[in-house]
């Protein structure tokens, strides 16, 4: 059973095996996690924590989830219901991320169905979600919850493909 739930101080060792396994694979950038690992862990949860409850003038109110299955930590989800216009087209109303050892699992599909039925509950109409060109898989998973391509852009020196979610469709609420 997939639980998705805020973050606390008793997850640092949770959290810490998921940032190795990111490092293990060379991923030095661990996907929808706010800066984890710019920060000291007490100070980051607190920074969650803030923005889920109160929220701030650069971010406005935002979650991110720990996605666990079975007590074990999947994934990172960041659902950002309430960004400043200027963030929102740059860094999109959902972000997620995976452990290498659980990716192709259907795990990331789960995740985004979930924040998108959070962002309805919110009251918004449609989502932006972005991904590398060449991050096929999250390209897939996009598009399997209804994802519309509706601008390709160039960030620094990778092409980023830019999506759109009607959450006025059924679609997104089909479950696997």
């Amino acid at each position: 059973m997939i639980i998705y739930r805020l973050p606390t101080y008793d997850d640092y060792e949770l959290l810490r095996d998921y940032v190795v396994e990111h490092y293990s694979n060379h991923e030095t950038s661990i996907s929808a996690s706010l800066g984890l690992t710019n920060m000291k862990y007490e100070d980051w949860v607190d920074k969650i924590t803030h923005n889920s409850e109160i929220g701030d003038e650069e971010w406005g109110k935002n979650y991110l989830y720990l996605v666990l299955d079975n007590d074990r930590l999947v994934g990172l989800l960041s659902i950002r219901y309430d960004l400043p216009k200027h963030h929102r087209d740059l860094y999109g109303d959902i972000g997620y991320g995976v452990r290498p050892s659980e990716r192709r699992k259907g795990y990331a599909t789960k995740m985004l169905k979930h924040g998108l039925n959070v962002c309805k509950e919110k009251n918004m109409t449609d989502v932006i979600v972005g991904c590398y060109e060449d991050n096929y898989g999250s390209n897939k998973v996009i598009q399997k919850n209804g994802g519309v391509l509706c601008n390709i852009l160039k960030k620094e020196i990778k092409i980023s493909n830019e999506w759109t979610i009607n959450l006025n469709s059924n679609y997104y609420r089909i479950n696997l």
